[in-house]
C-alpha cells in the first residue's frame, strides 16, 4: 500500500507516497484514502486533514492500467467506489482540509486538490486536466470545480485543450489559495495546520457546508452525472487510439467517435 495515514496534535497526514509512478492512484490507493478520510471525518482527534505527496510529487492522476477488461457497469461502479466517492469525502468533511501540492497534479490529482478547502502550492507545481488528449471526460468533480472558480467560458477552455497549468497561473486564477517557494512548503503547511487545528473545528465545518450551498447545486447530484457519461468514454475507438498515443508518445490520430 502507498498511502500513509497518521494523527497528531490534531492533523491528519494521509500521505500519496508512490514517487516511482509521480504519485498515480490504483484502484486499491483511491479506495484506501476514501476509507482514511471517512475515518478522519468522525474521530474527534483529528481537526484538519492534509493531503500530501512525497519526493516532489503530489500525485498524477489515475493508473491508466486499470481499465482493461471493464465494461460500462463495471466501470461506474469503480468510480462510484473510488473516486467519485473520494472526493465527496474530502467536500462534505465537515472539517478543514488543506491539499500541500509539489511537482504534478494531473487529473483525478488535480481534481483531489480542488476540492480541498485550501490548497497550497509550490512554485514546483503544475496541473493539468489532460482527459480530452486520450477521448476522455474530466471527473470527480472538475467539471463543478473548474465552472465555479474561473466561469463556463475559461472551464471550458482549459478542459478542452488539456494544457498545463502553472503555479503562478494557478495562484492568479485562483485556483490556489497560497504560493510559496519549494523549500517553504512543508513550514508553510505545517503552521496553517496548526493554526485550523486550534479553531472553532465545528464552526468551521458549518461555514464550509453553507458555503457549499451557496454555489448551487450539489456536488453528489454532480458526481452522479458523471457516473453516467465518463464511462461511456472508455469503450470508444478515440479512446484506444488515446491511450496508445500516450504510450507510444506520439500525437493521437482522433477519428470522433
Amino acid at each position: 500500500m502507498s498511502i500513509h495515514y497518521n494523527v497528531a496534535d490534531g492533523i491528519a497526514r494521509m500521505v500519496i507516497d508512490r514517487p516511482e509512478r509521480k504519485g498515480a492512484l490504483d484502484a486499491d490507493m483511491r479506495v484506501a484514502m476514501v476509507e482514511y478520510v471517512e475515518a478522519a471525518a468522525v474521530d474527534d482527534a483529528v481537526r484538519v486533514l492534509v493531503i500530501e505527496g512525497t519526493q516532489g510529487n503530489f500525485c498524477s492522476g489515475a493508473d491508466l492500467g486499470q481499465f482493461s477488461g471493464e465494461t460500462i457497469a463495471s466501470s461506474r461502479q469503480r468510480m462510484r467506489r473510488g473516486g467519485l466517492r473520494l472526493a465527496r469525502a474530502i467536500w462534505e468533511m465537515e472539517k478543514p482540509v488543506v491539499a500541500s501540492v509539489g511537482g504534478p497534479a494531473i487529473g483525478l490529482g488535480w481534481a483531489i486538490a480542488l476540492v480541498c478547502d485550501q490548497i497550497v502550492v509550490a512554485r514546483s507545481a503544475r496541473f493539468a486536466f489532460t482527459q480530452a488528449n486520450i477521448s476522455l471526460v474530466p471527473d470527480c468533480g472538475a467539471a463543478y470545480m473548474l465552472v465555479r472558480h474561473l466561469g463556463l467560458l475559461r472551464a471550458k477552455s482549459l478542459l478542452f485543450s488539456g494544457r498545463m497549468v502553472g503555479a503562478q497561473e494557478a495562484f492568479d486564477l485562483g485556483l490556489a489559495s497560497d504560493l510559496v517557494d519549494d523549500d517553504a512548503l512543508a513550514d508553510h503547511v505545517a503552521a496553517l495546520a496548526q493554526r485550523l487545528a486550534a479553531g472553532p473545528t465545528f464552526a468551521l465545518g458549518m461555514t464550509k457546508h453553507l458555503l457549499h450551498q451557496a454555489l448551487g447545486p450539489s456536488l453528489a447530484d454532480f458526481l452522479e452525472l458523471e457516473t453516467m457519461i465518463a464511462p461511456q468514454l472508455r469503450f470508444t475507438e478515440d479512446f484506444k487510439e488515446g491511450t496508445s498515443a500516450f504510450r507510444e508518445k506520439r500525437k493521437p490520430q482522433f477519428k470522433g467517435y
